[in-house]
């Protein structure tokens, strides 16, 4: 009985005791986390201490690249107390050993690769901006640029930009068939010559307008043995002026003035006919057209041109009085003819390869009373700097003709062609 009276007397004094106990541990446990708080607040104070207006210098090893320090390994493992070493550096280098054991793989430095790198001090720096001082106060005052200058050569040239391209060609051909008399398929012996001649002017200020220019010359004979009335003939005379300006509206499009004037050389004549069909100046004709061109921007120095002209201006002349030029022409007793109407023109060049070209040149001009057309189609293959071939071929349609140059099979349709393999000039 007497024991039950201490247990529960006990049990009273414990119960009365145990909240002060409890109130004074959680006072423990909060003081305890304030000094933890203060010791963090020393550490960083430490960390970045002022030596001389700049941080700690042990600083930078936590700041800079990721580096193995030998330093730091031996102070962990150091069993003597090194009273040289700061607070500061014990836990620099406490973080630097917990980075080494849980992220090894981070370290792609260690400290023997900076013992040659030089260390810039605020001592160096102030140097440096003394010696810059001293230069620059060492450059007078320039009140006058040209006092300076005038004594300088320097060998440089200020040009106009040059917005005109400049090109020509000049191509020779020759071909010759012999026969004997008795030779059993029969023939006709002749010897062919053609000389042609490009020029080319061209203005582009890449901006607005853009201006061409193109005279072409084509001169061609040929020597006929069965021909009783002439010893040679003309197989290929033409005299070619064209110029066209554009005023850019869009990417591609351009308002344009186009002028071609064209004629021959020499008389034209058929074999064994006496009568001429052509003269110089007989018939010249002149067109002026004005529209829309439609120029594409293309690489590799290919081009392509469409010309609309819906206005256009057609004038003939004949400077000779030849019965038989007039007549074929239709035009009996008059030497000049205007006509109105509308053209179209078509323009390209493709290099196909290397050494092969195609240029196509067309038109279509009708006054609403008859029609006119050309297809001139050029492929030229390019043996070597000098040598070249040409294959060339010209539809042309004209139904403003007399009955005389009416064909039963092509109607008004006319044809051309020629291949020739000569030499050929580029400049």
């Amino acid at each position: 009985m007497e024991n039950k009276k201490i247990i529960a007397t006990f049990i009273l004094f414990i119960s009365c005791i145990c909240p002060a106990l409890s109130q004074s541990s959680q006072d423990i446990y909060s003081k305890y986390v304030d000094s933890l708080k203060i010791f963090k607040s020393r550490q960083q104070k430490e960390l970045t201490k002022n030596v001389k207006g700049g941080i700690k210098p042990m600083t930078y090893k936590l700041i800079g690249p990721a580096t193995y320090y030998n330093e730091a390994t031996h102070s962990i493992l150091r069993i003597d107390n090194d009273e040289a070493e700061s607070y500061a550096d014990s836990l620099v280098y406490s973080q630097l050993i917990e980075l080494y054991t849980k992220n090894p793989s981070a370290i792609h430095f260690y400290k023997e690769q900076y013992t040659d790198e030089k260390i810039l001090t605020p001592e160096t720096n102030r140097a440096q901006d003394e010696l810059t001082d001293v230069l620059t106060n060492q450059v007078p005052d320039i009140d006058d640029v040209a006092g300076i200058s005038a004594d300088i050569d320097i060998a440089l040239q200020v040009k106009r930009p040059n917005f005109w391209k400049r090109t020509g060609s000049f191509a020779l051909q020759f071909t010759q068939n012999y026969f004997s008399e008795n030779w059993y398929k029969g023939g006709n012996n002749n010897g062919t010559m053609l000389g042609t001649l490009l020029l080319q002017a061209n203005y582009d200020d890449t901006k607005r307008v853009t201006w061409e220019n193109r005279l072409e010359m084509r001169l061609g004979f040929i020597t006929t043995t069965s021909d009783s009335c002439h010893t040679f003939l003309t197989n290929n005379d033409k005299l070619d002026l064209q110029s066209k300006l554009g005023i850019k509206t869009t990417k591609s499009w351009y308002y344009t003035v186009s002028a071609e004037a064209k004629t021959q050389f020499m008389p034209g004549y058929k074999s064994n006919n006496r009568n001429k069909f052509s003269d110089f100046l007989a018939p010249l004709d002149i067109y002026v057209s004005t529209g829309m061109d439609y120029k594409p921007s293309l690489k590799n120095g290919n081009s392509i041109s469409i010309a609309l002209l819906p206005l256009s201006f057609k004038w003939r002349y004949i400077g000779v009085d030849n019965e038989n030029i007039h007549k074929v022409y239709n035009m009996n007793n008059i030497r000049t003819t205007e006509d109105y109407g509308s053209r179209i023109e078509f323009n390209c060049k493709f290099n196909i390869c290397k050494n092969l070209a195609w240029k196509c040149r067309s038109y279509y001009f009708t006054s609403y009373k008859y029609a006119e057309a050309e297809l001139e189609n050029s492929f030229s293959f390019r043996f070597s700097r000098y040598i070249s071939s040409e294959a060339y071929t010209l539809w042309r349609f004209d139904d403003n003709r007399g009955r005389d140059n009416y064909d039963r099979n092509i109607g008004y349709f006319q044809f051309k062609e020629y291949l020739t393999l000569g030499l050929k000039y580029d400049f």
